[in-house]
């Protein structure tokens, strides 16, 4: 009798195991790892899929599963908007390696904003590009998944309730607008990888646009910028920033601490032989573009 209740517990307990086991989200996550790289994306699709049915705050399993989709392609019915679902879903749940991929798609699918293919949950890049516009309008807080808007050539002066809307903004083009004032309220856009505020009526930019850890590429050309926040150098991501045509005598010596510079734009500043040499020295790995 002793022997059978052993065997029934040690059943009972393999079952339990193996419904822990089928129950752990790790083990599909690890399963459609190995079959991305066997380049079986549909079943890699389904095992991401089971992750997030039983935990749904896994950024990685979003972000996998959104590059399956892509690399299965259209195809097979996969399009961008669920693409981008399943890449703000990753960044939402702090799976940053989806900012830049989410960048990409952001530029190959663009509106306008009375375009008849507009929807407000599919709704992922606004052009308001040469529209004449002061402002940006209201409507665009309808759409909370955007993550692209185009709003060069304008007359742009403020933002709005861009700030309270549209958490999720990659890329913000602003070019060629009225803009004297970068409010602080920048700092909500902290997911932001490219900012354009080039041309417009910039003297200064807030401390709070160094709270943007994963901005990537700035561009602040033709302003009447005369310095940078002391604390440029929590822009640790910053790979490419245009400074060209401001009025920058002298930038920060701290600028040495962003290691990932790629190039950085000083043309048509009034910088002094010493400095042009200071910075040469401070940034031995950096493309630094002094000429026109």
């Amino acid at each position: 009798m002793k022997t059978i209740i052993r065997i029934s517990l040690l059943t009972l307990a393999i079952g339990l195991s193996s419904f822990t086991l089928n129950n752990d989200p790790s083990t599909f996550i690890s399963k459609g790892l190995t079959n991305l790289s066997s380049e079986n994306y549909l079943k890699a699709i389904g095992d991401f899929t089971m992750a997030i049915s039983i935990q749904d705050n896994l950024g990685e399993a979003y972000y996998h599963r959104a590059i399956c989709k892509d690399l299965l392609g259209k195809k097979e019915g996969y399009i961008n908007s669920e693409l981008c679902l399943d890449l703000i879903e990753a960044i939402k749940y702090d799976h940053f390696e989806a900012i830049e991929k989410l960048y990409e798609l952001g530029r190959a699918e663009c509106y306008m904003i009375k375009s008849a293919a507009l929807t407000a949950d599919k709704a992922y890049c606004i052009d308001l590009s040469s529209q004449n516009y002061s402002s940006i309008p209201n409507d665009v807080s309808e759409f909370s998944n955007l993550i692209s808007i185009s709003a060069s050539s304008n007359k742009i002066k403020s933002l709005g309730t861009l700030y309270n809307s549209c958490p999720y903004i990659i890329s913000l083009d602003l070019g060629q607008n009225n803009i004297s004032v970068i409010p602080s309220e920048i700092s909500k856009f902290k997911y932001l990888y490219s900012l354009n505020l080039s041309n417009n009526d910039l003297s200064k930019l807030p401390k709070e646009v160094s709270t943007l850890e994963h901005l990537s590429y700035l561009n602040l050309r033709g302003n009447k910028i005369e310095e940078l926040p002391k604390n440029i150098d929590n822009l640790y991501a910053l790979k490419v920033l245009d400074l060209s045509l401001n009025r920058i005598q002298k930038l920060p010596k701290n600028i040495e601490n962003l290691k990932n510079l790629e190039t950085l734009v000083l043309a048509g500043n009034p910088l002094e032989e010493t400095d042009v040499k200071r910075l040469r020295l401070l940034l031995p790995n950096t493309h630094i573009i002094f000429d026109m």
